[in-house]
């Protein structure tokens, strides 16, 4: 499996590359009110407003910050079975690194229902192994404060730019 890596305080992370669109440069979110602390708020993504979770408040209790490393990363969950549909949002996590190598298959893992994942051992063209703690991004999904905007975004991922309705199929 490969993992986009990236630093959060001291921890080395990672996310499944599956579950990547896109990285991006950090992108300044649209701020909404009565917003929980981790909901940066939203951006427009190729036309399509997309919620942002702030992986560093979720993390460490703290937004993060405006470094070179900080990046905006489009994620899409993968679909469990033809009831689940992928969705798509964004989070924003510092120090991305680069990509890593782990011979760790989560597809039989039991998940513990929080998006911290396990730890295992990768590799990366630049260090030696490291100790990575996957994050989860279909149980990222599942977020208490995330969800609403998720119902918002989904209602508008069938309109364009303009806000007109998409043509009809």
């Amino acid at each position: 499996m490969q993992l986009l890596t990236f630093t959060i305080g001291e921890q080395q992370y990672g996310i499944d590359t599956r579950n990547i669109v896109e990285v991006l440069p950090f992108i300044a979110a649209q701020e909404l009110p009565q917003q929980a602390e981790e909901i940066r708020g939203l951006i427009r993504y190729r036309g399509k407003l997309l919620p942002v979770l702030d992986l560093c408040q979720l993390i460490l209790d703290r937004p993060c910050q405006l470094r070179l490393g900080t990046r905006t990363i489009v994620v899409k969950t993968i679909a469990d079975d033809a009831d689940d549909a992928s969705v798509l949002f964004a989070i924003t996590a510092e120090d991305v690194v680069g990509i890593s190598t782990t011979t760790f298959d989560n597809t039989n893992c039991e998940h513990s229902g929080s998006f911290m994942g396990p730890i295992v051992d990768a590799e990366s063209n630049t260090t030696a192994k490291l100790s990575i703690q996957i994050i989860e991004v279909g149980l990222l999904r599942k977020n208490k404060n995330l969800q609403p905007l998720m119902s918002y975004t989904r209602q508008e991922l069938g309109q364009h730019k303009a806000g007109e309705p998409g043509p009809t199929r």
